[in-house]
C-alpha cells in the first residue's frame, strides 16, 4: 500500500515531502544540464550556416538561411523551455518511470530525459484517471520557480498497484484552481484534464467544435490544439500558418503570451478589430447599429456602394476628333461604369483598362449618331483637296496614290483605329478617366457612405430606412471604426480587389509613353517600372518571413490576403454573418477549431449567423453564390464536436449566482459543474442609482485588500442613446463616456481593470464588481446573456452592485 503524506516529518532530514522534492530536484538539475548542451549545439549550428555562406555562391546563401532560420527556432523553444522544463512524471505499472515537459530534451545516446507534452507518449498524463488508469499508478506534477522545484503534488490512480509508493499532497488539479491570477492567461500544460485532452489532441482534418460554459476552459484548450497541432504537423501547417481570431484586442493581450510559453510563436495572434491591415476597431456599436451592420445583406448594399458614381467624379466625357465634339453625359456613363462593374466583381481596381475601352466604344459610337464620320470625312476631303492641289503644282503624286497607313487597331477598322489613338493622346480623356474610376480604398468607400443620400441609393430596401442616417453618422468623416465596420472593409476590400502590380516586362521608356504620368500608367493603374531593370539575386525570403511581412501594415509590400492553413477562432458565438464572411476568405481551404457558448451569444439572429459558419467552415467563397444552377456542392468537412461540461473557473458559491442569472436568460439551459467550494459568498448590494460610481469604488478598495491578484471592475456599455441606462456619478442619468469610465479607475492600481460587459468576455480575474446589472440587461434584447457572462467572471470573490433591490433578490435567491 501506499502511504499518504502531508508534509509530518517522519524523522530526521525533513519531511517526506522535502526528501521527495530533493529526489526530483536532482533529476530536473540533470535535464537542464542536457538543455544547456541542445541549447550551445543550437548556437553552433547558427554560427555554422553564417561561415557557409563566405563561400559566396548562391547555393551557399541559400543553406545559411536555411540553417540559420530552423536554428533559430531551435534555440527559440528551448530558451522558452528554460522556465519549468519539467512539470510532470508518471510512473507506470511496468515501473517505467516517464518525465513530462515542455520539450523533449534526450541524452547525447538518444535517451530520453523529458517527453514533450505533446507527443504519443505523454498522453497518459492527461488521459488516466482512477477509473481508466492506463497502466499509470501515479501521476505527479512538479511546480517549479526557475530551475527549482519548490512543491510536488501526487494523483494515486491505481492504489493496487501502488506498492508502498510515497504520495504527496491533495492533488495538482484542484491546488491550481484557486491559485492568484496575474494579469494575463497561463498555459495550463501542467493541469489539463482528461476532457480537455480529447479536444487538444482530436484529429488535424476539418473542423473541431468546442462548446462549453464559462470556466470550462475552452479558450485554453483551444491555444493548446495550435501548440500540439504545430508539434505534431509542423510542415503542414506551419508553411501556411495558423491564425487564432479573439472578440477584442483586450483579449488577445489577455492571452498572448499562453502559446510563446508553450513554445510556439509562429502563431498570428489577431482581434476581430484589427483583421484587415491598416484598420483599427476601437469602439462597438449600439445592438441597433451592430445588427444593421453585421447582417449579410450589407453584402449587396456595399456592392452598390462600390459600384456608385465615386465621389467627386465628372458627369461628362467631353473629347473633340477632326473638329467634331463627342460628349457622353451621366446616365450612358452611369451604364457603362454598371457593365464594367458587371464584368469586374472581385477586380474592380484592377478595371481601369477595361473601362478605358469601354468608354472609347461608347465614344465611337456617338461619333456615328452625331454625324462625325460623314463631317470627318468631309474636312478630310477639303484638307486632302488643298494638299493635293500643292503637290501636283510641284508635280508630286496626290495623297490618294499613298500606300495606306494607320491599320491595325480597332477591330481592324484604320478610322476606328485612328479616333482610338487621337482621343487617348487628349488630356481631356486621361484625366477624365482617372477621376471617373479612382483606384480606391475599402476605407474611401465606407466613407462615403456617411452621406446619407449616397447611403440611401446603396442601401435600397435592404436596410431599414430608420437606420439610414445613424449608419451614415457612424461613418462619416474621422467617426472611429467598429468591430462590425472592419468586417465592411474586408468585404469592400473582397470587391475591389488589389490594385494593378507593378509589371517587370521590359518596355519603351516611359518619358516617351504619353500615358505614363509620374511612373504610373493612367489606362491601367500600374507601376512602370524603368527599363534599365534587370533581374537580380535576392535574399531567400522563408514561409514565416513571409508571413511576418504580411503581418506589418504599409511597409510598401502589395500583398494578397494571407490564407491560413488552421483557423482558431474564439468566443465564436457572437460572430455577425459579415464577420464570418470576413474569416471565410482566410481559410478557404483550412481546418478549424471553433469555440463557442451560444447561451453567452451577443448576436441575435443566430439562424442568420450559423449558415455564414457554415459557409466559411465550407470553404464556399463569400463573394461567390455556390448555389447556382448546375454548380455541385462541395463535399462536407469532416467534424468532430465536443462539450466541455466542468466549471474550473468560478467557485461554487459564484457558479449559483451564474446560474441564476442563465436561468433567467435561458430557462432550459444547463450549467457547468462546478468543481470547488470556496466558502467565500457573493455580495450583492442596493446602493442609490446616483451613487454607483462611487460606490464600485468603495468596492475595489475592499476587495484590494482581500485578494491579491486581478479585479475587474465591470459596467454596462457606452451608448450615445441611454436606453434606461443608471448614470454612474450624481447627476442625471444620462448614458455614460469613456471619460466616466476613466473617472471610475483614477488612481487605482495597475491590477485593477475598467472595461464594459463586451470587453470582459473571455476574461478572468481573481474578484469582480459588476456594476448595474439591470442597465446591462435592458441595453439589448440579448442583455440578460451578456450580464451571464460579466458575472462568471470571478474565481474567488464577487460584488454586484445595484439600484433595483429585485434584482438583488434574484441574484441571491433566484
Amino acid at each position: 500500500m501506499s502511504s499518504q503524506v502531508n508534509g509530518r516529518p517522519p524523522g530526521p532530514g525533513g519531511t517526506v515531502k522535502d526528501r521527495e522534492i530533493a529526489t526530483e530536484q536532482r533529476y530536473v538539475d540533470t535535464a537542464y544540464a542536457r538543455l544547456e548542451e541542445m541549447r550551445a549545439d543550437a548556437q553552433a549550428m547558427i554560427r555554422e550556416g553564417y561561415r557557409q555562406s563566405l563561400a559566396g555562391t548562391k547555393s551557399s546563401l541559400v543553406d545559411r538561411d536555411a540553417m540559420v532560420h530552423q536554428a533559430a527556432l531551435r534555440v527559440q523553444a528551448l530558451d522558452v523551455a528554460d522556465d519549468g522544463l519539467v512539470f510532470g512524471r508518471l510512473d507506470l505499472a511496468s515501473r517505467e518511470i516517464r518525465y513530462i515537459g515542455r520539450v523533449g530534451v534526450r541524452t547525447s545516446e538518444h535517451d530520453s530525459l523529458v517527453i514533450d507534452w505533446r507527443a504519443p507518449a505523454a498522453e497518459d498524463f492527461y488521459r488516466a484517471t482512477p477509473e481508466d488508469p492506463r497502466g499509470v499508478v501515479r501521476r505527479r506534477v512538479l511546480h517549479s520557480r526557475g530551475h527549482t522545484v519548490v512543491d510536488l503534488e501526487d494523483d494515486l490512480l491505481d492504489p493496487e498497484a501502488s506498492d508502498g509508493m510515497t504520495v504527496v499532497g491533495d492533488g495538482a488539479f484542484l491546488a491550481s484552481l484557486a491559485r492568484t491570477r496575474e494579469g494575463a492567461m497561463r498555459d495550463i500544460v501542467a493541469t489539463i484534464q482528461r476532457e480537455q485532452d480529447e479536444v487538444i489532441r482530436a484529429p488535424a482534418d476539418g473542423t473541431v467544435l468546442v462548446r462549453g460554459a464559462p470556466g470550462t476552459g475552452k479558450t485554453a484548450v483551444a491555444l493548446h490544439r495550435v501548440a500540439y497541432l504545430l508539434f505534431r504537423h509542423r510542415r503542414r501547417f506551419g508553411s501556411r500558418g495558423v491564425l487564432v481570431v479573439g472578440p477584442n484586442r483586450r483579449f488577445t493581450a489577455y492571452i498572448e503570451r499562453v502559446l510563446p510559453s508553450l513554445g510556439e510563436g509562429s502563431a498570428t495572434l489577431r482581434s476581430l478589430g484589427d483583421l484587415v491591415d491598416g484598420a483599427t476597431a476601437t469602439v462597438h456599436d449600439t445592438p441597433r447599429l451592430a445588427r444593421a451592420k453585421g447582417a449579410e445583406t450589407m453584402v449587396t448594399v456595399l456592392r452598390r456602394a462600390v459600384a456608385d458614381h465615386a465621389p467627386g467624379a465628372p458627369d461628362e466625357l467631353r473629347v473633340v476628333f477632326k473638329g467634331v465634339v463627342v460628349a457622353l453625359d451621366r446616365a450612358r456613363l452611369d451604364r457603362i461604369r454598371n457593365e464594367v462593374h458587371r464584368r469586374s466583381r472581385g477586380s474592380v481596381n484592377a478595371a481601369r483598362g477595361r473601362a478605358a475601352e469601354m468608354l472609347l466604344d461608347a465614344l465611337w459610337h456617338r461619333f456615328g449618331e452625331v454625324g462625325g464620320p460623314e463631317a470627318a470625312e468631309a474636312e478630310e476631303g477639303a484638307e486632302a483637296g488643298l494638299w493635293n492641289a500643292i503637290l501636283a503644282a510641284d508635280g508630286l503624286a496626290s495623297l490618294d496614290d499613298e500606300p495606306a497607313r494607320g491599320h491595325g487597331g480597332g477591330n481592324g477598322d484604320p478610322k476606328r483605329a485612328q479616333f482610338d489613338a487621337r482621343v487617348r493622346e487628349q488630356r481631356a480623356f486621361t484625366d477624365f478617366l482617372v477621376a471617373w474610376w479612382p483606384i480606391r480604398r475599402p476605407l474611401d468607400v465606407l466613407r462615403s457612405l456617411g452621406e446619407p443620400a449616397r447611403l440611401r441609393r446603396a442601401a435600397g430596401r435592404d436596410v431599414d430606412r430608420a437606420d439610414v442616417d445613424p449608419l451614415a453618422a457612424s461613418w462619416a468623416g474621422d467617426a472611429p471604426l467598429s468591430y462590425q465596420d472592419v468586417a465592411l472593409l474586408d468585404e469592400i476590400d473582397a470587391l475591389l480587389g488589389s490594385p494593378p502590380r507593378p509589371s517587370r516586362r521590359r518596355r519603351a521608356p516611359s518619358d516617351d509613353d504619353p500615358f505614363v504620368v509620374d511612373g504610373v500608367n493612367i489606362l491601367t493603374g500600374e507601376e512602370v517600372v524603368d527599363e534599365t531593370w534587370e533581374p537580380e539575386m535576392q535574399e531567400l525570403t522563408t514561409s514565416i518571413e513571409r508571413l511576418e511581412r504580411s503581418r506589418r501594415v504599409d511597409d510598401g509590400v502589395v500583398e494578397e490576403r494571407p490564407e491560413y492553413a488552421h483557423l482558431v477562432v474564439d468566443e465564436a458565438q457572437d460572430l455577425s454573418p459579415m464577420q464570418w464572411r470576413m474569416l471565410g476568405r482566410r481559410g478557404r481551404q483550412a481546418s478549424w477549431t471553433i469555440v463557442e457558448d451560444p447561451a453567452q451569444s451577443a448576436w441575435e439572429d443566430l439562424a442568420a449567423a450559423r449558415r455564414a459558419m457554415e459557409a466559411a467552415l465550407g470553404g464556399e467563397r463569400p463573394s461567390s453564390r455556390s448555389r447556382r444552377r448546375g454548380r455541385k456542392a462541395p463535399p462536407p468537412r469532416a467534424r468532430h464536436e465536443y462539450e466541455l461540461t466542468t466549471n474550473y473557473r468560478n467557485s461554487t458559491e459564484i457558479a449559483a449566482v451564474s446560474a441564476r442569472v442563465l436561468a433567467r436568460a435561458l430557462p432550459d439551459a444547463k450549467p457547468a459543474r462546478a468543481v470547488r467550494a470556496s466558502g467565500i459568498e457573493p455580495v450583492v448590494r442596493v446602493v442609490p442609482e446616483s451613487g454607483l460610481g462611487s460606490a464600485a469604488r468603495a468596492a475595489v478598495e475592499e476587495l484590494l485588500g482581500q485578494v491579491e491578484g486581478t479585479i475587474g471592475l465591470i459596467v454596462p456599455l457606452s451608448l450615445e442613446e441611454s436606453g434606461g441606462q443608471a448614470s454612474l456619478f450624481d447627476g442625471p442619468a444620462t448614458a455614460w463616456d469613456a471619460a466616466d469610465r476613466d473617472r471610475l479607475g483614477a488612481g487605482l492600481p495597475e491590477r485593477v481593470q475598467v472595461l464594459d460587459v463586451l470587453e470582459a468576455k473571455g476574461l478572468e480575474f481573481d474578484a469582480a464588481v459588476i456594476v448595474a446589472p439591470e442597465t446591462v440587461a435592458a441595453q439589448s434584447p440579448r442583455g440578460l446573456r451578456v450580464l451571464y457572462v460579466a458575472v462568471s467572471r470571478a474565481t474567488q470573490r464577487l460584488t454586484v452592485l445595484t439600484a433595483d433591490p429585485q434584482w438583488r433578490d434574484a441574484l441571491i435567491t433566484g
